[in-house]
């Protein structure tokens, strides 16, 4: 029997790399998702915490959603521009600007979460509603254990 011919071993993967490939899939198809709606997955972003949140500073909204300041300035001049987001001074504090969802990025936003879902569905359909449950309940453990460290 040839090399190519030897039956290959069917290598149990560590649960790291499923959850690996399995984000890439769905941040793959989320983006594809994404791409009709002339959105990016960091824009949806933070089209969703200006939508919790409300009118907050720009330095509130990077540390709201993680990122340094400087990094998010091109994002909401993306956003600006596509008229889903206004920039105002702040009335309290002039030096501050505040951004507010516009009525155009709530329906926007609105999209994107369709569109977010969908790509989940696309990679995770397989997946009986209890098991995505559990799935998700585990993940979302995970993901706050992890946050809360130092």
């Amino acid at each position: 029997m040839s090399r190519s011919e030897k039956a290959r071993p069917q290598l149990e993967p560590a649960t790291g790399f499923l959850i690996v490939r399995v984000a890439e899939a769905i941040d793959r198809r989320f983006a594809a998702r994404l791409r009709p709606l002339r959105l990016k997955p960091r824009q949806l972003h933070v089209l969703r915490y200006l939508d919790a949140a409300g009118a907050i500073s720009q330095t509130e909204l990077a540390d709201g959603i993680g990122v340094d300041a400087a990094n998010l300035v091109q994002t909401l001049d993306e956003l600006k521009a596509a008229g889903l987001i206004r920039r105002e001074i702040d009335a309290h504090d002039r030096r501050r600007r505040r951004v507010t969802l516009t009525p155009a990025g709530l329906r926007k936003l609105r999209a994107g979460l369709r569109a977010a879902e969908q790509a989940d569905r696309d990679v995770l359909g397989t997946l009986e509603p209890q098991q995505l449950g559990s799935l998700r309940q585990a993940m979302l453990r995970a993901y706050r254990s992890w946050q809360d460290r130092p």
